[in-house]
């Protein structure tokens, strides 16, 4: 990575962190409704698999992902917009939290449910083969994933179709509150995806943030050259629980310790200072992305409320018929 990839890869970590933090007390204060799930802890493997992405690459992204939106070109504007429910919002103030996407921009809307954006991700790089073109899909999933039937379904048509898809796994020992080895018994992912369904998958340490990035532009390098489905599992911790309702009280203390001197973004900024980035040049771009998330915000509070007349514009219902007899 050039020097300036580095910078722009902490800047992205920066930039989702920050803006998380700034809707965390958002929603503590009542002024989104709904809940918020944030990505602290995690910021690296979103950040990496962005800033990797081509520009007419697409994304299916989760709810932790913030990162991966800002490097795909959604701006903090757009996304509070959309978490205070306004009317100019990515879902025209339908949607409080990460339920939302901007297609123009490659990134696909996210679909709660757990392993869903699987297929969609095939269905997606499938297009792009069938038309000749050297894009990539791109997607996020986890553990609790995999206890999904899409899931399984759309890696193994991955496989099949042998489809320029990428499938990123965080890995952060959890879904929601269940231990991973409580849920599957081989719990390396990548390791059940080469053997399950031959795409080639690669572990790595999903707080370094320079390693996160090798690995997830070597793998959509071989997808968009013909190498087929790739995977990369990246090992990392959720610091905040499931959302912001959840203490996350069932994480071992032990798990914590292991994690506390791993902080994805303290240690991105460590490596950088040994290439000879600068304290100084450091704190001010830590300074520009606060200064981006405040003026984001203010423009997004003096955005329009949504017109309740609206409510049902783009609301599609078929037509009730008439039943023959009462059941």
């Amino acid at each position: 990575m050039t020097r300036e990839q580095r910078l722009e890869l902490l800047r992205l970590m920066l930039l989702q962190r920050q803006f998380e933090d700034r809707v965390l007390a958002l929603y503590r204060q009542g002024r989104i409704a709904g809940s918020v799930y944030t990505g602290r802890g995690q910021e690296a493997v979103a950040a990496a698999a962005g800033l990797a992405l081509g520009p007419d690459d697409v994304v299916c992204p989760l709810n932790r992902e913030l990162a991966c939106h800002f490097a795909k070109g959604v701006t903090v504007e757009e996304a509070f917009r959309n978490f205070l429910g306004r009317a100019d919002g990515p879902t025209r103030g339908r949607d409080g939290n990460m339920h939302f996407g901007v297609p123009a921009r490659g990134v696909f809307p996210l679909v709660s449910m757990l392993g869903n954006l699987v297929p969609v991700t095939v269905g997606a790089a499938l297009a792009f083969k069938r038309r000749g073109e050297p894009r990539v899909a791109l997607t996020f999933l986890g553990e609790g994933a995999f206890s999904v039937g899409d899931t399984h379904e759309g890696l193994n048509l991955a496989g099949v179709w042998q489809v320029p898809a990428v499938f990123v796994l965080q890995s952060n020992g959890y879904s929601y509150s269940t231990p991973a080895a409580r849920q599957m018994v081989n719990t390396n992912l990548a390791e059940r995806i080469t053997g399950g369904w031959s795409i080639p998958a690669e572990r790595v340490d999903g707080t370094d943030a320079l390693a996160t990035f090798a690995a997830c532009r070597a793998a959509i390098e071989r997808a968009r050259s013909g190498g087929g489905p790739q995977a990369v599992e990246a090992l990392t911790l959720r610091i905040h629980g499931h959302a912001a309702h959840d203490d996350a009280r069932y994480v071992p203390a032990e798990l914590r310790a292991a994690y506390a001197d791993r902080d994805p973004v303290a240690r991105l900024e460590e490596r950088l200072r040994l290439d000879g980035v600068g304290s100084e040049e450091l704190g001010a771009l830590r300074e520009r992305v606060r200064t981006t998330v405040e003026q984001g915000l203010l423009e997004a509070e003096a955005s329009p409320a949504p017109d309740p007349a609206e409510l049902e514009d783009g609301v599609w219902a078929a037509p009730l018929e008439k039943p023959d007899r009462a059941l």
